[in-house]
């Protein structure tokens, strides 16, 4: 990572540190006063030793009570900076996650597309953690090192300026080598970020398909990823480790020679009368107060770019552009009719490889069309731009006569609703998962809908009713049991167009006809859009669709498709003829 990258995070991560600058100067100013409360204690411990060489303990009692005074005001102005500089640490990484949560909802499918789970989880909690340690930790110690830096390094200069040099002589080479550090492990950290979002997505892979995992018996093949890439953190984790085991005792062994010197001079000093012992206690107190920043200043410079490789990956989810945007003064259009109207629709994942080729064809409100067709011909495709999970690259797509594109993203989403192949139910109650689309829905509303789609007695036999959790993407339901809270859900926001996406493919006979009688009360008076690999389903279809190489090429009832003796017949006669024996 270029510095100008690393820079041009921290410019904005400042941004979100000045949004609580009362909290953030506060702890500034009180790391300063913290800095120049600790110039004093010297000044005291050299008066003491001199008094006590002199024989005169008079005033010892003032001086302990001095040292007294000043660690009591030092606890307090400690705990007042870490606590205010922890406060807007811990301000910032929220705003920063609320932030990046908000933009995630905000982008399109094409981004989760291209970005896989581990990474964003990883941006979301460790590098905003990185973040905030940065800020509340090495980032107060930072100024306050260089303000005892600066400090320090004038009293040194004004009290002793021959045994100043000689404190000097030592602070470039401590800087190098701190710096060195720095300079290799800031490309171990970018390694880290790495392979730990590969280790948070082998993780994330393992637990959403364990069962898939225990089915197929590769958990070996699981863990031997998983090895891997924790072996690779490790490795990694060892050579940072070894870069800070050789850089500190140098570091020590540089400043155990810069002591030395300066008793060895010191000493000389005294003998000639030129320093007295106090003060030579003084001054080896403030080395010490002068090297530890220095010592320091590599570790905060570590922690920083750690921190900065961090700010760049959250910036880049925050930089991402939606490819789906709501245009300025888009139209809430209320409730729709559901006239739907493609026109000349081309799109492509891919932009160079487009998956539906000028596709044009019309709906009315109230009519079910089933679009059927090989796999890869574009059928999901088609359902996927009706509420704009994707735009098309040409054409344009209308409903009730409105471009979609024209129309506020919410509204248009408010009017369509859809049941997928694999529904997602979220680990929280029956009641909740009904109601997710309409939080607000009172139990009689939700228990309506739950009978309409064949599940309210399951629910009622549970000991908890609806309140009953379901698990982690609903495991403790049966495929036909989650389908049918599915269509609870769709019923329950009403949606003008509804969209079927092969959402009886997997069950079984029996719970595919407890489906379809519960399918059959919401399909009513919508505009419904059915993907089938089922009879039963296709047979709530009003009208057909039959869809090759990205355009439409037969359309009509079934009975007239199956007479007409195209594509759809021998499509028919291949994919459904045997489910009708069997029904």
């Amino acid at each position: 990572m270029s510095s100008k990258r690393g820079d041009g995070a921290f410019r904005r991560l400042f941004r979100y540190v000045m949004r609580e600058k009362m909290a953030f100067f506060a702890a500034m100013t009180l790391t300063m006063v913290s800095a120049a409360l600790e110039l004093v204690s010297p000044l005291v411990a050299g008066r003491v030793v001199d008094l006590v060489v002199a024989g005169n303990t008079s005033d010892l009692w003032l001086y302990a009570g001095v040292i007294l005074a000043l660690t009591l005001a030092g606890g307090a102005i400690s705990f007042g900076m870490e606590y205010l500089g922890e406060l807007n640490a811990q301000r910032v990484v929220y705003r920063l996650r609320m932030d990046v949560y908000r933009h995630l909802q905000d982008l399109s499918y094409s981004f989760y597309d291209r970005v896989d789970a581990g990474q964003i989880i990883t941006r979301v909690t460790s590098d905003t953690d990185n973040i905030g340690r940065m800020l509340g930790f090495a980032l107060p110690n930072l100024v306050r090192g260089i303000s005892m830096l600066i400090a320090v390094g004038t009293v040194l200069v004004f009290t002793n300026w021959n045994l100043a040099l000689v404190a000097f002589s030592i602070t470039p080479f401590i800087a190098v080598i701190s710096l060195t550090f720095n300079r290799y492990v800031r490309p171990l950290f970018e390694k880290i970020w790495v392979e730990v979002s590969r280790l948070n997505a082998t993780v994330q892979e393992f637990v959403a398909g364990f069962r898939v995992v225990k089915a197929l018996d590769v958990g070996d093949e699981m863990f031997r990823r998983f090895e891997e890439r924790n072996r690779s953190i490790y490795e990694i984790g060892i050579r940072t480790t070894k870069l800070a085991a050789l850089t500190w005792p140098t570091i020590g062994l540089i400043f155990g020679a810069g002591t030395a010197a300066i008793y060895w001079y010191g000493g000389l000093q005294i003998v000639s009368g030129q320093l007295s012992m106090g003060g030579l206690v003084s001054f080896t107190m403030y080395l010490g107060m002068l090297i530890w920043p220095i010592m320091m200043m590599g570790f905060m410079l570590s922690n920083y770019q750690q921190a900065m490789v961090s700010g760049r990956k959250v910036f880049e989810i925050l930089d991402a552009e939606p490819e789906v945007k709501e245009r300025p003064g888009a139209i809430d259009v209320g409730r729709v009719n559901g006239e739907v109207r493609f026109e000349d629709v081309t799109f492509g994942y891919d932009r160079e490889k487009p998956i539906l080729r000028g596709l044009s064809f019309k709906v009315s409100p109230g009519e079910r069309v089933a679009i059927v067709g090989a796999t890869g011909s574009g059928k999901s495709t088609i359902v996927k731009l009706i509420p704009r999970f994707y735009d098309p690259q040409e054409g344009r797509i209308l409903i009730d006569g409105f471009d979609i594109r024209d129309m506020s993203i919410s509204s248009l989403r408010r009017n369509i609703g859809i049941v997928h192949q694999d529904v997602f139910l979220f680990p929280t109650s029956i009641r909740e998962n009904i109601s997710y689309g309409k939080p607000n829905a009172t139990q009689e509303e939700i228990e309506r809908v739950a009978r309409a789609a064949r599940i309210h007695d399951f629910i009622a036999s549970l000991p908890e009713g609806y309140n009953t959790p379901v698990g982690e993407r609903g495991v403790t339901l049966s495929g036909g049991q989650r389908q049918r809270v599915a269509i609870a859900r769709a019923l329950l926001i009403d949606p003008s167009i509804l969209i079927l996406d092969d959402s009886t493919s997997s069950v079984d006979a029996e719970t595919e006809r407890e489906i379809y009688e519960a399918l059959k009360e919401l399909v009513r008076n919508r505009t419904v859009f059915i993907i089938t690999q089922r009879l039963s389903t296709l047979r709530l279809a009003d009208r057909i669709i039959v869809v090759e190489d990205g355009k439409v090429v037969e359309d009509g009832t079934h009975e007239e498709l199956v007479r007409r003796g195209g594509i759809y017949a021998r499509f028919y006669l291949s994919q459904y003829a045997h489910q009708e024996v069997r029904a």
